[in-house]
């Protein structure tokens, strides 16, 4: 565990540098800088650029951290490795084939509004290509357990761009349709220099040969490729759905909600980076002792740390919005529909990296296919009666039936479950703490209420969890924390 602590902590760190970032650009500078319908088309373009993304990458970069390590010699590794870059480029020429002969029949499909012109239609493509392409080569490092200067370029390199050019935007420097095309060019850019590190880190000699295991691997990459496609679907439908039947601007106020819900789970991304290949390597080895409590501490720890971001937002949530126009004070039920469902993603631990290593990886896949339908068909009903609270409501039922199929699986295949005495224990604190912020009311200036609010979730929750002996890791860091300051005390003596 200690090379995934560490680096989990490293990442931990990047993803919500990248978040507080990311935060101030949707929360101040795109609700300022940025019109409601621009803000929304952007939100569109991403969502959809990340609906396509398992159908360009074809499961390569999930591929690559599957197989790799079950290769022992150079040849057949730089064998596998030019194969899984070769898969994604069919993809791109079928994409762009398509693009150029049948952009009216896309145009049927997408939501019919004056933003999305042929341009920004290309702008999805190459975004999904670039996305696509970024994480296959990521990849290619995290086998080799370096995760931390790809979550950098993940997390906050565009974000930082994209905050010039929003400043680039108030200054009258560029127009809104000019910030889009330059946000394609920044993922563009961050894929490239991804490759160059990969490249730099894990180098090879590019062959065109048939691995070994060939069957197994194309087999893999077909069923993860759907269960990709049904996990981002179930994600990301709610905004493309929703562009459909209301105006584009809601788009925008449903996506600052979910990215408020969002900053539960960084540190399960974080942890995922690292947990994923070394999940698989564990799978590869049979060593399913150390998986079971790998599983168990992961799902505890991102338990405790996500349970700890989810109160911090429930007790500041109107404070919260108070920042940003009014207009997206429409997402505020979103937030707390959709942040239940990343508390549950947070109890499910390394789950993913389990199942998706593991030789029962094409169970999940037809089960998922008929909740991405159920997803859709919800809604289809709800949006349209219930508004941007019908996307939430039908996203929460959709990701909560799949990950309870998902730990079933594990457990039904490998006896493992991520359930101890303790997860009961931060399961109360959580729901206390939920239940009282109803009862939490304060009656001071804005900013002395966030810090009052924010000091108070702190400090009860860290006692709580410190208290009870809640998780072994965070009681290990407290207690080497006090004897630093006890050693520091003494030497000032």
């Amino acid at each position: 565990m200690g090379i995934v602590i560490n680096q989990s902590i490293n990442n931990t760190i990047t993803t919500y540098l990248g978040f507080v970032l990311g935060a101030f650009n949707v929360l101040f500078l795109y609700t300022y800088f940025l019109s409601d319908e621009y803000h929304g088309l952007l939100a569109f373009i991403i969502s959809t650029a990340t609906i396509m993304l398992p159908f360009i990458s074809l499961g390569t970069h999930n591929g690559i951290i599957k197989f790799y390590s079950s290769y022992t010699n150079k040849t057949d590794k730089d064998s596998f490795i030019s194969i899984m870059l070769i898969v994604p480029l069919l993809s791109v020429i079928l994409l762009t084939v398509i693009g150029i002969t049948s952009m009216d029949y896309i145009k049927l499909v997408l939501p019919q509004n004056q933003y999305l012109s042929e341009t920004n239609i290309w702008v999805i493509i190459v975004t999904a290509i670039s996305f696509a392409y970024f994480e296959v080569f990521y990849s290619l490092v995290k086998i080799k357990l370096i995760s931390v200067f790809g979550n950098f370029l993940k997390e906050i390199f565009h974000r930082v761009l994209i905050s010039i050019l929003l400043v680039f935007i108030y200054f009258e420097l560029i127009n809104e349709q000019e910030f889009i095309l330059s946000v394609l060019s920044i993922y563009v850019l961050r894929t490239l220099i991804m490759m160059i590190y990969a490249f730099r880190y894990n180098s090879f000699v590019f062959k065109i040969a048939i691995p070994k295991n060939s069957f197994l691997i194309f087999k893999y990459l077909i069923i993860i490729c759907l269960a990709g496609a049904v996990a981002n679907i179930v994600l990301e439908i709610d905004k493309f759905m929703i562009a459909q039947y209301l105006d584009i601007s809601k788009v925008a106020y449903y996506s600052v909600a979910i990215y408020i819900s969002t900053l539960i789970t960084v540190p399960r991304r974080s942890l995922f980076q690292i947990a994923n290949p070394l999940s698989a390597k564990l799978l590869n080895e049979k060593k399913f002792t150390e998986l079971g409590v790998l599983y168990q501490k992961s799902s505890l720890n991102l338990l405790v740390v996500c349970g700890f971001v989810f109160l911090l937002i429930v007790y500041n949530l109107s404070d919260i919005y108070a920042f940003i126009p009014e207009n997206y004070r429409q997402g505020y039920y979103v937030v707390l529909i959709i942040s239940f469902t990343k508390i549950y993603n947070a109890f499910l631990g390394n789950v993913d990296g389990i199942i998706f290593n593991s030789v029962f990886y094409d169970k999940i896949v037809f089960i998922g296919v008929l909740l991405t339908i159920l997803t859709i068909y919800l809604n289809y009903l709800l949006i349209p009666l219930y508004g941007l609270e019908g996307a939430a409501i039908s996203s929460f039922v959709a990701i909560c039936l799949y990950n309870s199929i998902k730990m079933y699986l594990v457990y039904l295949k490998f006896n493992l479950q991520p359930l101890t005495k303790n997860s009961y224990k931060i399961g109360i604190i959580i729901l206390l703490g939920f239940i009282i912020s109803f009862y939490f009311k304060l009656e001071f200036s804005l900013y002395l209420k966030l810090f009052i609010q924010t000091l108070f979730v702190s400090i009860a929750y860290i006692f709580f969890v410190i208290y009870f002996k809640i998780s072994v890791e965070i009681n290990n860091i407290y207690t080497k924390y006090i004897l630093k300051l006890k050693n520091l005390a003494n030497t000032k003596k």
